[in-house]
Order: C-alpha cells, then structure tokens, then sequence
C-alpha cells in the first residue's frame, strides 16, 4: 500500500511593528496585536518593518517593508490629492 504525500505551502504570518517604547515592541497582524520585548526581536527593528517567525526566532522582511511603505505612501497622496 503506497502512501502519497503533498506538500501544502502555507503563507508565513506578517506582522507590522506599530511602536516602540522603551524596551517593548507592539506588533500587529490585522487579526491580533502582540507586545513583545525589543530584546526578543532583531536589531535596527524600527516602526513600519514587517516581520515575520521561523523556528522561534523573528526577522525582517525587507523586500515587505518596502512594499508596505509604498503601498501606504500611494494611498496616502490619492487621499490627498482628492
């Protein structure tokens, strides 16, 4: 009896930085907000980086980051320029 298996992808969760105070990062997903201690998370962490958890262990997604940013700036100049 052969036993087939499939690979199914699963996107990796992004979190957004929100703030940073102190030594305490707040990050959200659109579905939860979580405080973490900036301790925990990479350095050079600033607010707007997208992040993202592998093996219990947090990094930056840059090419996200930028994405984000334009993303948000785009939206920004045609509320503007309404």
């Amino acid at each position: 009896m052969a036993v087939e298996f499939q690979l199914v992808s699963r996107p990796i969760p992004k979190w957004a930085v929100d703030k940073i105070e102190s030594s305490w990062a707040t990050i959200e997903n659109g579905k939860e907000t979580q405080t973490l201690p900036v301790s925990s998370l990479p350095e050079g962490l600033k607010v707007g980086d997208t992040l993202y958890k592998q093996k219990s262990k947090w990094f930056i997604d840059v090419d996200e980051t930028k994405n984000r940013a334009k993303r948000i700036s785009e939206r920004f100049n045609r509320l503007k320029n309404k």
